[in-house]
């Protein structure tokens, strides 16, 4: 019999919508304690059931959230840490160490956040070898074009959601580069852009578990983006693959892995396969976004939200997982994702089409992002998209077709300087 005391108390950091929820339901009976930003309280369900939430101005300090969590644990104390989000994830990583709770390490959260830091760690042992440099001005810029010519991107160096990249083709762009990357950069921890060559190749992302340091790869995603500033405007899964590309990809995905120090959890990498190499662009500690999570556990059987909610609670996932993966699929063998983009400035009047839509053959979910009363200011990232369809099908192919035909039943009518127009071309990428 195990020495080790049950666990009865969880500490999560910066909320995670129902994952609590979910981490209850996995484990009966469990205290779970949340400090958060107060950003994140309104989208918090269930806090009736929370034991208590702590909520810190956006400005504290890391000190000042391990102080928060050296309280709790010394009322009521803790047996596991996490988080559930992309937020505060070097608080959590200092207050694991501080607690001695596992969680990632300080290191292994430093460099998935700082892409420069990803790419030097990445190189350092031999996982790639793309220049990246932090630039605060055009002669930043410059001084790579130098290096690597052109073209080059930039992008905020803690960016998410796509937000504020942009390509440069030109010491022409450079201006026009720097002001998009700070419209990505301004809500974020660190200011700062980063710039590196354009990297050619067709995009994927990379769902995996791991677990004790062993990484299982669920699935490789194929990822539709627009051209402008690589908005993402689709995903179909699993992706259509040469065998010996998938392997290429899954390889690259675990060797990055190992040397960024990731020991568990659930990861999205996005990757670009070019012929003569697999290119890392970014990986985080969470679940995908673009309810791709969703599209695997209709094909695969996989819940991707639900194993983060176990692996929360200490369970192990990795051999139910495996076998899940291992048995013949009884449902649709795709699933795809496509975003209505209305590529217009004003405020949202009409949203219509919903009910077509959804009619369609093999189309499961219609959802509309941005409400009437909303404000659109063009395809700035992915948080400005208008409405998404989810369909399901035989073939890769015929799934994304559903999704897009769904997409072309939507339209958004839009007044800018008083006047009110359709949109319905909402199919770009």
């Amino acid at each position: 019999m195990s020495d080790t005391p049950p666990l009865q108390h969880l500490l999560i950091v910066s909320g995670g919508r129902d994952l609590p929820d979910r981490a209850r339901d996995a484990w009966p009976g469990l205290r779970t304690t949340v400090i958060c930003r107060p950003e994140v309280v309104p989208r918090l369900r269930s806090r009736e059931k929370i034991e208590r939430l702590i909520v810190l101005r956006e400005d504290a300090s890391v000190d000042e959230w391990v102080a928060a969590a050296r309280f709790v644990h010394a009322v009521d104390p803790v047996d596991r840490l996490t988080n559930f989000t992309e937020k505060d994830t070097e608080k959590t990583a200092a207050i694991g160490l501080d607690l001695g709770l596992p969680w990632h390490s300080p290191e292994t959260v430093r460099a998935v956040a700082d892409k420069c830091e990803m790419r030097r760690v990445l190189a350092a042992a031999g996982v790639g070898s793309v220049t990246a440099e932090t630039v605060h001005d055009a002669a930043g810029v410059l001084k790579v074009a130098e290096q690597t010519g052109y073209p080059l991107i930039c992008k905020p160096v803690r960016g998410v959601a796509s937000k504020g990249v942009t390509r440069i083709d030109g010491p022409a762009d450079i201006e026009r580069a720097l002001s998009w990357g700070a419209t990505g950069a301004d809500d974020l921890d660190s200011p700062e852009l980063l710039v590196e060559p354009f990297l050619s190749g067709d995009e994927y992302s990379v769902e995996a578990v791991s677990e004790d340091g062993e990484h299982l790869v669920i699935g490789v995603t194929r990822k539709i983006s627009e051209h402008d500033h690589f908005v993402e405007v689709g995903h179909v899964v699993p992706a259509p693959l040469p065998e010996a590309d998938e392997r290429r990809i899954t390889a690259t995905v675990r060797d990055m892995l190992t040397a960024l120090g990731v020991r568990h959890g659930v990861t999205h990498t996005e990757v670009i396969v070019a012929s003569d190499a697999v290119h890392v662009v970014e990986t985080h500690l969470r679940p995908a976004g673009d309810e791709i999570p969703e599209l695997w556990a209709r094909v695969s059987g996989v819940d991707l939200i639900d194993v983060v909610a176990r692996q929360a609670v200490g369970l192990k996932v990795l051999d139910e997982v495996r076998t899940t993966l291992a048995r013949t699929p009884q449902g649709p063998r795709a699933a795809a994702i496509w975003y209505a983009c209305p590529d217009a400035v004003g405020e949202i009047v009409e949203v219509t089409g919903g009910d077509e839509a959804r009619v369609l053959d093999g189309v499961v979910d219609v959802e509309v992002l941005r409400e009437p009363g909303k404000r659109l200011n063009g395809v700035t990232g992915s948080f400005a998209r208008g409405a998404h369809v989810c369909a399901v099908g035989a073939t890769p192919e015929e799934a994304l077709e559903r999704a897009k035909e769904g997409v072309r039943k939507l339209a958004f009518t839009v007044r800018s300087d008083g006047m009110a127009a359709r949109h319905d071309d909402l199919t770009i990428g």
